[in-house]
């Protein structure tokens, strides 16, 4: 397997320690999985910072433990996304590895025997569900006044933006490459 973006770890079979089976999908964990909470903490601790740059510490550093919360739900709920878009197309995730900084999707059927559309599908379940819930939180928002809302919709959109870059390991590479496999393999048949 290659290494994925934003995972600094051996993602080897050897590696995964078995936690537990939710939705017909098996969920692992490398050995530093436990450093998870503090990446997405980081990263809210980031987005606080960058948000509120003129706050004191003692201000931020609740909003930016409250915004790595955020951020694992939005982590989740992709993860949750990819799970469901492969049981709708008939070609369900085999299981989650867990990492210290992101989720690995593994799929049972290998790649050249899965239809493209298939795996485009895939690879969209988790930004459509970022997508989705963030423009309904905004919505939400919105009618409801809750700025914890809005923040949990740009959360999710941004989420949902970022794994749509063309960028390798992530879900607009393997949707940009079966775009390009299935537009060759029509005009070679032509």
């Amino acid at each position: 397997m290659k290494r994925p973006l934003l995972v600094f770890e051996d993602v080897g079979p050897a590696s995964r320690r078995r936690l537990f089976e939710w939705l017909g999908v098996t969920f692992m964990a490398t050995r530093y999985a436990v450093l998870s909470p503090l990446f997405w903490i980081g990263l809210g601790l980031a987005t606080a910072f960058a948000s509120h740059p003129a706050a004191a510490l003692g201000g931020v550093f609740p909003a930016g433990l409250g915004y790595g919360v955020l951020l694992m739900t939005c982590n989740t709920l992709h993860t949750l996304g990819h799970i469901l878009a492969g049981r709708i197309m008939g070609a369900p995730m085999q299981a989650n590895l867990l990492t210290s900084t992101r989720d690995v999707n593994i799929y049972t059927s290998p790649s050249p025997h899965t239809p493209p559309h298939i795996r485009i599908v895939r690879a969209l379940g988790g930004p459509f569900a970022n997508l989705s819930i963030g423009i309904v939180a905004l919505g939400a928002a919105k009618a409801a006044g809750i700025d914890l809302l809005i923040v949990f919709g740009w959360m999710n959109i941004a989420i949902g933006l970022w794994t749509l870059l063309p960028i390798p390991t992530l879900d607009g590479s393997t949707i940009l490459r079966q775009l390009l496999r299935n537009i060759n393999g029509r005009a070679a048949r032509t």
